[in-house]
């Protein structure tokens, strides 16, 4: 979440650049939208500041488990941040003339920030409950998270239901998602929410791939 939050700051800031030092016409409903996404991604980012820095970083210095409402928290205002820059984004490229290499460069930083917020939401509705379930034994209902090959392998082989995915299984699991809009190969989404997530993650992508790339190839056509 927190480099999600630096990317995102860092291509807020570059907005900002370009109206500084680029001109663009005048146009009351554009620059009415551009003032509030500003007033909006301030707030969001100081709301986030305080979650992390008051609430999130004092418990992990203590050594207190950290309440899941406080990491939705901050998910939830990470992602609103991401939702803000990218409209914002949207909108500077219509009203300036910017190059297609800074097209790229701003389709990067997106890209990167996209899959930095949904590995979170990937985590947090996948790994807690998978681990609540296997910490409580049950199997009285299918567990809703994500089904991994080496889940699927671990039962068929050893017969067994005791492998926890790791960090790197869900940045795989992320970017991959990214790449193919939509769940890699040999991996399943079980239940309605993970599956809400994954149709959001793949129209972030789609804005990303197909509305800025797309313009970044006329510019330099």
């Amino acid at each position: 979440m927190a480099g999600s939050a630096l990317v995102n700051l860092l291509l807020r800031a570059q907005i900002l650049y370009y109206y500084l030092t680029q001109r663009y016409k005048f146009n009351i409903a554009l620059n009415s939208i551009r003032d509030v996404l500003q007033v909006v991604y301030l707030g969001l980012f100081i709301s986030f500041l305080y979650l992390f820095f008051c609430c999130w970083l004092p418990n992990t210095r203590r050594q207190r488990p950290i309440r899941r409402e406080l990491m939705r928290s901050l998910g939830v205002v990470a992602s609103l941040q991401l939702v803000t820059n990218m409209i914002s984004v949207n909108i500077t490229i219509y009203r300036l003339h910017i190059d297609s290499y800074e097209l790229l460069m701003e389709s990067l930083a997106l890209y990167l920030a996209i899959n930095l917020v949904f590995v979170f939401w990937y985590w947090y509705w996948d790994y807690p409950l998978k681990n609540d379930l296997i910490d409580r034994g049950s199997t009285s209902y299918i567990p809703q998270g994500i089904l991994f090959p080496e889940e699927q392998m671990e039962a068929r082989v050893l017969n067994t239901d005791n492998w926890l995915p790791g960090p790197i299984d869900y940045y795989y699991f992320t970017i991959l998602s990214s790449n193919c809009f939509g769940s890699p190969e040999g991996h399943m989404l079980i239940g309605n929410r993970l599956k809400t997530i994954q149709i959001i993650h793949t129209l972030f992508m789609i804005f990303v791939f197909i509305i800025f790339i797309a313009r970044a190839i006329n510019t330099l056509s």
